[in-house]
């Protein structure tokens, strides 16, 4: 089982690669997590899908809300402020 802020990290470590290093938002979806990183530049809303974190087993994957609208309605928000401490780009 891996925790919220291990897979904020993961998350942050792999969308870096590509530099996505703003995080926009955090979401829970039941089975895992989705954080959507942005470029600095770029502005919220841009259609990025949110890279995801499965709870139990740490796998990243990722999920573009059009996907699965029902899911995506479902999903809990979760205050980015958080990770405040870990993300000097918020």
């Amino acid at each position: 089982m891996i925790t919220l802020h291990e897979a904020y990290l993961k998350a942050k470590n792999e969308r870096a690669k590509k530099g996505f290093t703003r995080l926009n938002s955090c979401r829970d979806y039941g089975d895992f997590w989705g954080f959507m990183f942005i470029p600095p530049e770029k502005k919220a809303g841009d259609g990025l899908s949110d890279i995801t974190v499965n709870k139990k087993t740490g796998t990243i994957g990722y999920f573009i809300p059009p996907m699965d609208l029902d899911l995506a309605k479902r999903a809990v928000p979760i205050p980015i402020e958080q990770f405040a401490e870990y993300n000097v780009a918020i």
